[in-house]
């Protein structure tokens, strides 16, 4: 099942063959004996490329939830014995990682000495696909904006993010600034602007309203690119503008900024093993050790 999986992320046997470190005819093999056990097909394969059939498809999804709850028996099992090994699988947005408040990084390194056995996986989407990727069991710890509340979800507060709507310095609206000329909000709000191609909160979502949409993107790095070319007005957090190549003016601050909370959530019904409560307690410790 795990080579199956492997399979459907690599987006076929090739690239599966570097990951999984065996032959295409090896993996080829093993789907096949898979789909005997299983009774069914699962994908087409062969010249014609790699897909999943509709059955395949519905199979993943348990296939997934299986996986998961094999590694947290594994993970339970261990904290029997006292012993800290498993994984922790954490989401989160991009560019959440390398803001200096995010706790996340301190409750590694502090989480490393601890339990050296445990590896802690990384991985980034979008909110929802975090927030789906918590509720599946595929995640243990997702770290999200505080953009909507899920009653099968615990929320806790870990920082507030700086957010800003900036314009790259050959935009239109970059002379004005420069040269310290006063423009207003209907000014700016003329401009197209990069919108996201995902749910968010109430209180960007009034902002955005009011600007023609430029263009959609997902991801907070394509949302600077689009920006740093000169080519939109975007909203992204503040601590992103440092770490690209292109130089970003913030725009009217005062109208356009605001700070959202971060949060880290994990399920309600989960019960928490030994490795997980002990690393949320130290995410938890570290954000007070951030915010000082």
């Amino acid at each position: 099942m795990r080579v199956f999986r492997t399979v459907i992320e690599c987006s076929g046997l090739s690239a599966a063959q570097i990951e999984l470190g065996v032959g295409a005819s090896t993996i080829s093999r093993q789907l096949s004996d898979l789909e005997t056990r299983l009774g069914i097909r699962l994908c087409h394969r062969g010249r014609g490329g790699f897909s999943l059939t509709q059955q395949g498809e519905l199979a993943l999804e348990h296939i997934d939830r299986l996986l998961a709850a094999a590694e947290e028996f594994s993970t339970n099992i261990a904290a029997i014995n006292n012993e800290l090994v498993g994984q922790i699988n954490i989401g989160m947005i991009d560019y959440t990682v390398i803001d200096t408040r995010n706790p996340l990084v301190p409750a590694i390194s502090a989480f490393r000495e601890r339990a050296p056995e445990v590896n802690v996986s990384l991985m980034t989407g979008t909110p929802t696909e975090v927030e789906r990727g918590v509720m599946d069991g595929k995640l243990h710890i997702g770290i999200v904006p505080d953009y909507q509340r899920h009653p099968s979800l615990n929320y806790a507060e870990l920082y507030d993010e700086e957010v800003g709507l900036y314009c790259a310095a050959n935009h239109p609206i970059a002379a004005k600034l420069q040269a310290g000329e006063d423009i207003s909000e209907s000014q700016v709000t003329k401009h197209a602007l990069v919108h996201r191609g995902y749910f968010e909160s109430d209180r960007l979502r009034a902002l955005k309203q009011h600007f023609p949409v430029g263009t959609v993107a997902y991801q907070t790095e394509a949302v600077m690119a689009l920006v740093g070319f000169g080519l939109y007005l975007g909203f992204f957090p503040a601590h992103c503008k440092h770490t690209a190549q292109f130089q970003f003016l913030e725009v009217l601050p005062d109208v356009f900024g605001f700070s959202t909370p971060i949060m880290a959530i994990w399920r309600r019904d989960r019960n928490q093993s030994q490795i997980l409560q002990e690393f949320l307690d130290l995410v938890l410790n570290s954000k007070q050790r951030t915010a000082v």
